[in-house]
């Protein structure tokens, strides 16, 4: 996890905020690696479903790019504020 800088600017309970939205990506990222995980274990064996490997993949994609949008989220909110507060 890349962590950006913190500008003294923002209120402590924004910044608190930022630090859950990333903290929410990191979890989804695990997920996703999780999910992988799962489909390489089932990959192969019998009983499982045709459909069940391109499914977790898709659904790790899915927590992938929530990861992706939490930390655009918490970027931006850190921009915003940091902007508003030097006005």
């Amino acid at each position: 996890m890349a962590t950006e800088s913190r500008p003294a600017t923002a209120s402590p309970e924004l910044l608190a905020y930022v630090d859950d939205l990333r903290v929410d990506a990191d979890r989804m990222e695990g997920y996703a690696q999780r999910l992988r995980g799962v489909a390489a274990t089932l990959d192969g064996r019998a009983g499982t479903p045709e459909w069940s490997g391109a499914t977790l993949e898709q659904q790790a994609v899915a927590c992938t790019t929530a990861a992706a949008q939490l930390r655009y989220a918490a970027t931006a909110l850190l921009a915003h504020a940091t902007e508003h507060r030097a006005r």
